[in-house]
């Protein structure tokens, strides 16, 4: 009997938590029930401070939650999957790369528009992943060709996510995680393994100018 299980995964969240996000505990745990999803990677910029708080909220409705930091490291962002403990921004890319390894995380390539902004050539192999779909990526539909060529290239999987920093954009792009069971071990296995199907589209226009407008209110209310 087969006992795989195909986990929907959005790898790449900011809640308010991030300088930018306007994400709630609420507003996620309304948006994963919406779009189906198993759970989610909360990633906000250079800060732990937040994914305590939304574990214990979307725990209690049955969604998994990975901890995790978007790094700003120099010329480039790279998501730290099941890092608990804050990584230093602005470090070399290998270093901040070590430093999630041996704080026992996954290293993923993020935001793939960035990868032909100038830093293609500085891409380091110590990747456990590339985010190939990136639904906040402009171009959407070039940045992806190019990411998953590049991905392809080096032999590293493929991973999606929302960049999500407004509720109704998460679970834009996700990956599909097949594994045993719900466990962050074996998720964190299967993205390493490439056991995993990258999916998404690009956040819709309405949607994303949305997110520009409440993001500016915020910041003229500050």
């Amino acid at each position: 009997m087969n006992s795989d299980l195909f986990l929907k995964l959005d790898l790449h969240v900011h809640t308010v938590y991030s300088y930018d996000g306007l994400i709630t505990p609420k507003e996620l745990i309304w948006q994963l029930k919406k779009k189906g999803l198993d759970g989610v990677a909360i990633t906000d910029h250079d800060t732990i401070k937040g994914w305590p708080k939304f574990k214990r909220a979307l725990n209690k409705h049955g969604f998994i939650v990975i901890p995790g930091i978007e790094v700003s490291a120099k010329n480039a962002h790279i998501l730290a999957l099941n890092v608990k403990t804050l990584i230093p921004a602005q470090l070399e890319i290998n270093e901040t790369i070590d430093l999630i390894h041996e704080a026992g995380g996954v290293a993923v390539a993020a935001h793939s528009v960035a990868i032909y902004r100038g830093w293609t050539k500085n891409l380091s192999r110590k990747f456990d992943a590339i985010e190939v779909i990136n639904a906040s990526s402009f171009p959407f539909y070039f940045s992806a060709l190019f990411a998953k060529r590049l991905a392809a290239k080096l032999e590293l999987p493929q991973v999606a996510g929302s960049d999500a920093h407004y509720y109704r954009e998460v679970g834009c792009a996700h990956t599909i995680v097949k594994v045993d069971d719900h466990s962050l071990d074996n998720i964190l296995k299967a993205i390493e393994k490439g056991t995993i199907i990258p999916y998404g589209k690009p956040i819709p226009l309405h949607i994303r100018l949305k997110r520009e407008a409440l993001t500016l209110k915020r910041k003229l209310g500050q």
